[in-house]
């Protein structure tokens, strides 16, 4: 993957994250590990698992950030 593709497939992923965040708020968030948010994202949005573990925790920890209040 292409710098520039790795990019691309993190702003899509946060903005996908987005709707489902700001629906469930910090419960998105309760007991999900690397394993399950991969196994989550291969039924949901695929693509995302080209991105490392590290891409997705940033990925995570930013979504948390900004569309929850904690």
């Amino acid at each position: 993957m292409t710098n520039a593709e790795r990019i691309k497939t993190r702003s899509v992923l946060l903005e996908f994250l987005k709707f489902r965040v700001l629906a469930a708020g910090q419960e998105f968030f309760d007991g999900t590990g690397m394993e399950q948010r991969r196994q989550w994202l291969a039924s949901v949005h695929p693509q995302a698992l080209a991105l490392s573990d590290e891409d997705l925790e940033q990925i995570w920890n930013q979504a948390r950030s900004l569309y929850t209040e904690c």
